[in-house]
């Protein structure tokens, strides 16, 4: 009767603890998915974030600086759509409103030139797509700001460039250039993009 007893007490046990574990595997899976997701997101806004707050301090500080990709997106830089940088990555879930523009600054999307003391000079955005699996495009440009006849610009140059997790970002100041456009004084600090 004694080894009945506990032959029964060990399948009980057994089956709560499979039960236990079944309904935490089952609700607890989604929950660390979403969890690991909004971390990479996260991650991935302050890798774009940071792109910005390196290019604007050694445009106005000069010198270089650097920034290693941490995340597992692909980041992009195009010289000739105006100094674009894109980082893109995707996950089953995401943050933001899918299938539109959503700034992360204080300029529109859109924005292609401002006031001197009214707009900042980048052009910080967020798109996510996409319904069971989202793809999530970070993109950084800088736009002109006007103050009276003269305008000033950070201007992103380099070679055109794909990369992604364990490579380098090196931003390095090569000066200003001064040009006139439409009887406006155009001074450029130019920012030169390496990625390694």
């Amino acid at each position: 009767m004694k080894g009945q007893t506990q032959a029964i007490s060990l399948v009980l046990i057994s089956g709560i603890l499979i039960g236990v574990v079944s309904s935490v595997y089952f609700w607890g899976l989604p929950l660390i998915q979403k969890n690991r997701d909004i971390s990479l997101l996260e991650n991935s806004e302050q890798l774009i974030r940071s792109i910005n707050e390196k290019a604007k301090s050694v445009a106005n500080n000069g010198g270089r600086d650097k920034i290693t990709v941490t995340g597992p997106g692909i980041l992009r830089f195009d010289p000739a759509d105006g100094g674009l940088f894109t980082y893109t990555i995707e996950t089953d879930g995401t943050v933001y409103a899918t299938n539109a523009e959503i700034p992360l600054g204080r300029n529109a999307c859109s924005s292609q030139s401002g006031e001197w003391g009214k707009k900042d000079s980048e052009v910080l955005c967020v798109k996510s797509t996409g319904e069971s699996r989202y793809t999530t495009t970070y993109s950084l440009r800088y736009i002109r700001l006007d103050a009276g006849t003269r305008s000033f610009l950070l201007e992103l140059q380099g070679e055109r460039a794909v990369s992604g997790e364990s490579h380098d970002i090196i931003l390095e100041n090569t000066g200003t250039e001064g040009t006139v456009s439409g009887g406006r004084s155009v001074v450029s600090t130019v920012v030169q993009v390496t990625i390694i």
